[in-house]
C-alpha cells in the first residue's frame, strides 16, 4: 500500500494504459519471475509481504491471486482469515495493476474498503480477481473479489482507489517491477511477526522495520492496517472479526511507531493511527466488528 502524502496534486496526471500483460506474456499463464517489488517499489525478498503466500497469474481478462489461509493469518484464538490480510492481498493485486498503467509512476493508495461476506478460515485456498471500475485522468479504481476456490463462495468484496505520486522522483526507472509468486509463509502469527503490540486496551503499536518498509522508507500500508485491526479487536473482550474495513490514507509514517488508537461505539470502531515520532495523523480507520466462534 502506498502511504506517502498526497496532497497538492498536479491536475494533469495522467492515466495511461500500459502494455498488454498477455502481448507481454500471453493469456493465462503465470507472471514470470522478475526483479520483484511492492507496487511501491520496496524490494520484497525477505519482506514481511512475501510471506501472505501469494501468487498470480494474469488469465486475458485480469490480475488473479491465488493463496492458501493458513493458521498465523487468521485472528488470534481462531481460524478465522483476518480482514487486514485480504486487505493487503488486495492492494498488492491493485497495485499491480495500477502499477503497470501508470508506468513507470508510483501509484499511491488514497482509500481501500474491504466487506466481508462469507470470509474464510486456515485450511481454504482463495482466488482473487481485480479488474478497473475506473480509470481517470487522477483517480483509478479497482475492485478486487475474493471467491473460496472450493465452494466458489463470495469471501469479500474489495474497492481501491489509487493516484499517481505527484513527487518526479518517484518513478521505476527500469521499469514496473512486477510482484511475482509471493507463495512464502509466516512461521510465526501475523501481528507477532511485524512486532505490533498493544500498549493498552484500543492501542497498538507497528514498529518502522526494515522488513516492513515502502520505497518512500514508510511502513508499508498493509501492514499500518494490521495495527488498526489489532487496536479494533483489543476493545474485546472476546474474539471478533473485522466485518468491514475502511482504510484512508493521509500522510506516511517515516519514523514510528505507527500507533493506532482506537475508539468503540457498540460494533463501530474509529481508528485514527499517527507517527508517533513526528505526532502527526497518518491514517483515518473505520471498522464494525462481528462475534466469532474460537
Amino acid at each position: 500500500m502506498s502511504d506517502l502524502l498526497c496532497k497538492d496534486l498536479p491536475m494533469d496526471l495522467a492515466s495511461r494504459p500500459g502494455p498488454a500483460a498477455a502481448d507481454r506474456q500471453g493469456a493465462g499463464s503465470p507472471i514470470p519471475p522478475a526483479r520483484v517489488a511492492d507496487h511501491d517499489g520496496a524490494p520484497i525478498s525477505g519482506h514481511i509481504i512475501a510471506e501472505l503466500g501469494l501468487s498470480m497469474t494474469d488469465d486475458g481478462s485480469g490480475l488473479r491471486g491465488d493463496a492458501e489461509v493458513t493458521p498465523e493469518m487468521c485472528v488470534p484464538g481462531t481460524a478465522t482469515l483476518r480482514t487486514s490480510v485480504l486487505a493487503t492481498w488486495a492492494d498488492v493485486l491493485a497495485g499491480t495493476v495500477a502499477a503497470q498503467t501508470l508506468d513507470p509512476r508510483i501509484p499511491l493508495t488514497l482509500d481501500l474498503e474491504v466487506q466481508l461476506h462469507a470470509g474464510a478460515r486456515a485450511g481454504d485456498r482463495v482466488r482473487a480477481v481485480t479488474t478497473a471500475i475506473k480509470i481517470g485522468q487522477t483517480v483509478l479504481v479497482y475492485e478486487t473479489r475474493f471467491l473460496n476456490e472450493t465452494s466458489g463462495a463470495l469471501v469479500a468484496v474489495v474497492h481501491i482507489s489509487f493516484i499517481a505520486s505527484p513527487n518526479p522522483q518517484h518513478v521505476f526507472a527500469e521499469g514496473f517491477p512486477r510482484v511475482v509468486n509471493l507463495n512464502g509463509r509466516l512461521a510465526l502469527p501475523l501481528a507477532e511477526r511485524i512486532g505490533a503490540r498493544i500498549v493498552a486496551p484500543g492501542t497498538a503499536e507497528v514498529p518502522r522495520r526494515p522488513d516492513g518498509l515502502n520505497a518512500a522508507g514508510a511502513i508499508q500500508g498493509g501492514l499500518v492496517a494490521v495495527g488498526a485491526e489489532e487496536a479494533a479487536m483489543s476493545l474485546a473482550d472476546r474474539p471478533v472479526v473485522l466485518e468491514s474495513l475502511t482504510v484512508r490514507y493521509l500522510r506516511p509514517i517515516m519514523i514510528g511507531p505507527a500507533r493506532a488508537v482506537a475508539e468503540g461505539h457498540g460494533s463501530l470502531a474509529v481508528i485514527h493511527t499517527t507517527d508517533a515520532g513526528t505526532g502527526k495523523l497518518s491514517i483515518v480507520t473505520t471498522a464494525r466488528l462481528a462475534d466469532l466462534t474460537p
